[in-house]
């Protein structure tokens, strides 16, 4: 398995919010074992509730979704490894992988990843500091990732992964983080998300 290799390459870089978009993350073989895990676990996708910390169904996010047991699958294991080796973010702040299926028309509006003061979320490991996006097919058309506050778009295509701070200098939800999973317009798209905690997490 060439998780993380070192043949990946960043694509494209913003400084503001500490974006990389990266290509060769993962081998087109780890994207179809990724994609292979979650079709056996997919379920509605929810959202955490920024008030209570539970899941729940939200009509902004139109996907499926799994939250595959790290484990029970050495892949999982590897790839939490190379997400804290690319990152620098240890790898007891990850919250468990999830993977995302959208079907045509499949979307998540603008959101952030990252919880208001006062939420219960943020006594799991404190605040989402980073994300990183993996993406493990490329749709036929539409499913881009926007971040409308930057003007920036950046395309899913398999292998790739786009790397993002939720937090400003402060440890206050940095607003240019404001991003959405666009409409797929053609075909489906696969993602797997892993989100970075302040701390240990521990929900």
């Amino acid at each position: 398995m060439r998780l993380f290799n070192l043949m990946a390459r960043v694509l494209l870089q913003q400084q503001s919010i500490g974006l990389s978009y990266m290509a060769g993350l993962l081998s087109p073989a780890d994207c179809q074992a990724l994609i292979q895990i979650g079709q056996s676990l997919l379920q509605p996708a929810m959202v955490t509730d920024p008030d209570s910390g539970a899941m729940r169904p939200d009509a902004e996010r139109v996907s499926e979704m799994a939250w595959p047991n790290r484990a029970e699958h050495p892949l999982l294991q590897s790839l939490s490894e190379g997400v804290a080796r690319l990152t620098g973010i240890p790898q007891e702040h990850q919250e468990p992988l999830q993977i995302l299926h959208y079907r045509k028309g499949g979307e998540y509006r603008p959101h952030f990843d990252a919880f208001p003061e006062g939420s219960k979320a943020l006594e799991q490991g404190g605040n989402r500091m980073a994300t990183l996006i993996l993406y493990l097919n490329t749709p036929v058309s539409g499913g881009e990732t926007a971040f409308p506050e930057l003007g920036l778009t950046v395309a899913p295509l398999m292998g790739c992964g786009v790397f993002f701070k939720d937090l400003d200098k402060k440890r206050r939800i940095h607003p240019l983080s404001l991003h959405a999973g666009l409409p797929v317009t053609e075909g489906e798209k696969w993602i797997a998300t892993v989100w970075m905690r302040g701390r240990p997490y521990c929900g």
